[in-house]
């Protein structure tokens, strides 16, 4: 077995690089993670998408006066939120790289963005993308800058003609993603997280994305999607089978061991270092709301909890707006999610003993069927699923007997 750190319950895949400790500490500020919403422009049409009007007003052409002036409203944005405290802030779109896409020079606006982000609000950036439009120079001026690269890898060519509507969108992908790899290799550290969404449609294509992350040093992130806007009209297409579900999942952790430590398979089923997957979100929990006191910045100037929670807390142009946010109630309660939790998330060791997750909040409030609230238990909670279907003897035809242990000690409560 290959000499590497046994995983622990802090750091079960690897793999320490969650939101929560890529900020300080400091209890004391308000917010320390936003993810800002700078545009609603998209190309893609992902069957995914929660959000296809998000900005109807946003102009369908914009000169270059317009982009000048939006420019200095999200500067004006930005700026009351790292007085707030902010020290990461991620941009997303729907597409970031389409927000200026009028200017002379492709994404003048966007560079522009990220390097005062990053030089005079001195805050790390994070860029996501769908990969369909990324342009070089912008990778550049991110990497220069210690920025951190959040892409899409959809999977195979016959998943992204079903899961994306624009035609050529695997092809322009990939590239994007050879030219991530290529200049990559001129940064001794260069940040990329890999995005996978989890679908009926992808499934069987993640362990190859597993596998091409690990090759490449990419973090890999796989998520179930949040069902809401058209997503819902979609979720048959994109819904699996729970047997199905904690199958993949499972085998997943077995190849990571399998890649981490050089076991078989057949070893890594049997190993005492395994440990179940916790959370929908996988391989690492998402603490922004609690530990990175994250916000959601919409380009109107709206604040949120998370793009999965659209609970409205204010907008940054009122005048009382950290009052508001220091006596929100709601986002006093997220910030302490672990004690508020309800159902299975309120009783499992990983949230209860532990609070390494609280599942994700987005699942739990928005979810196909799901009506119980920011609090309420995440419904593609890999153990809860596995423990339902170990009730009725189903996991004992892929799981090992002493791994179905290990989930009933850690879940079943």
């Amino acid at each position: 077995m290959r000499n590497c750190d046994l995983p622990t319950r802090t750091n079960p895949w690897g793999m320490v690089k969650t939101i929560g400790n890529t900020v300080s500490a400091d209890k004391k500020s308000l917010i320390k993670y936003v993810e800002f919403n700078i545009t609603g422009r998209c190309q893609a049409g992902c069957i995914t998408c929660p959000t296809p009007l998000a900005y109807p007003n946003e102009k369908i052409f914009k000169t270059d006066i317009d982009l000048r002036r939006e420019f200095k409203l999200f500067q004006f944005f930005l700026i009351k939120l790292k007085k707030l405290g902010m020290e990461f802030v991620t941009i997303y779109g729907r597409e970031p790289t389409l927000w200026d896409k009028e200017a002379d020079e492709p994404n003048k606006f966007l560079k522009s963005m990220i390097l005062w982000l990053s030089k005079d609000l001195k805050v790390r950036v994070c860029l996501a993308t769908s990969g369909i439009s990324l342009e070089e120079s912008v990778l550049k001026v991110l990497f220069d800058n210690h920025g951190v690269l959040f892409m899409k890898d959809w999977g195979s060519e016959g998943s992204v003609e079903k899961l994306i509507k624009n035609k050529g969108a695997y092809s322009k992908i990939r590239q994007s993603w050879d030219l991530v790899k290529s200049l990559g290799k001129r940064y001794k550290k260069t940040r990329v997280v890999a995005e996978f969404l989890y679908t009926g449609i992808n499934r069987g294509d993640l362990l190859a994305f597993w596998r091409s992350c690990f090759k490449n040093g990419f973090l890999p992130f796989v998520e179930s999607p949040v069902i809401k806007g058209s997503c819902v009209k979609n979720y048959k297409q994109l819904n699996t089978n729970p047997e199905s579900y904690v199958r993949d999942i499972y085998e997943l952790s077995l190849l990571n061991l399998s890649l981490r430590y050089g076991l078989s398979k057949l070893k890594a089923s049997q190993t005492d270092i395994w440990q179940p997957p916790y959370g929908s979100v996988f391989p690492s929990p998402c603490d922004k709301l609690t530990y990175a006191r994250g916000l959601f910045l919409e380009r109107n100037g709206n604040l949120s909890l998370c793009c999965g929670v659209d609970k409205r807390l204010g907008n940054i142009n009122d005048k009382d707006i950290k009052r508001k946010l220091q006596d929100n109630s709601l986002l006093k309660r997220i910030r302490l999610a672990y004690e508020n939790l309800e159902g299975f998330c309120g009783t499992c060791d990983y949230s209860r003993e532990f609070h390494l997750c609280y599942g994700c909040r987005g699942n739990g409030y928005t979810y196909q069927g799901s009506s119980q609230g920011v609090f309420g238990q995440d419904p593609m909670c890999f153990g809860k699923i596995a423990l339902e279907l170990e009730g009725q003897g189903k996991l004992g035809s892929f799981m090992s007997k002493k791994h179905i242990q290990k989930i009933l000690d850690y879940f079943n409560n």
